[in-house]
């Protein structure tokens, strides 16, 4: 199986058949929704509740992402008359979403996330906004090879390793282990592969890695995965 098949088998959850998955109805929600969500980050509310509204802000543009490349995959491209208003009210607000000229596919708005984090970095919603800055930046900054990143300079590589690290030890039922571990450990082959970090540092981060993978989740599709990325 080619790793960008496996990464988009990872990195998607398992739906029903595609279809126009947008009506009038689920249109107005999200859109009524999001206003909502917006008007609580905005508000003289305290941080925590501020914070919590950006967190699920970003979910909320994580869900119609996935639609709109469920979309895409099955039929080319998106379908339906109210996905298209859909996309252009987004469009007209800070919740737009853009196509990845390299894969076709909607990108991630992680505007939302980095707000919650820079108005309360060490918060209850901080791991979780930290998880999916990680998850969406990982997942849409390759199309065949994650070893050859389009969308990842070095500045953001070495954020996402911090973020990765600080999230190693979370036990947020929220927060995927087996997720980090393995964003993670690419990561420091990439940093490898870059000149990012000092190879000696890379070589032994994702060895414990591995390491931990293979006692934690031996019949993982992902540790197949980094096991063909390292060679071993």
């Amino acid at each position: 199986m080619r790793l960008a098949a496996l990464a988009l088998l990872l990195a998607l959850p398992l739906c029903a058949d595609a279809h126009d998955a947008i009506g009038a109805e689920a249109r107005k929600a999200y859109l009524q929704k999001l206003e909502a969500l917006a008007r609580t980050a905005q508000s003289s509310a305290p941080v925590a509740a501020r914070a919590t509204a950006l967190v699920d802000a970003g979910r909320t543009l994580d869900e119609i992402r996935t639609l709109l490349n469920e979309d895409i995959i099955s039929h080319g491209r998106t379908q339906g008359l109210e996905t298209s208003i859909l996309i252009d009210q987004l469009n007209a607000t800070p919740w737009r979403l853009q196509v990845s000229p390299q894969t076709r596919l909607f990108v991630a708005n992680q505007r939302p996330y980095r707000e919650a984090l820079a108005l309360d970095a060490n918060g209850k919603q901080a791991p979780l906004a930290r998880f999916m800055l990680l998850k969406n930046q990982f997942y849409d900054s390759f199309t065949d090879d994650p070893l050859k990143p389009v969308r990842q300079d070095a500045a953001t590589l070495l954020e996402m390793i911090d973020a990765g690290e600080r999230l190693l030890p979370a036990r947020d039922p929220a927060i995927d282990s087996e997720e980090v571990h393995f964003i993670v450990a690419i990561h420091y082959l990439q940093a490898q592969r870059s000149g990012a970090l000092p190879a000696a540092r890379c070589q032994g981060r994702f060895s414990a890695l591995l390491k931990t993978f293979r006692e934690r989740w031996p019949t993982s599709l992902k540790l197949a995965t980094l096991e063909a990325l390292s060679g071993s």
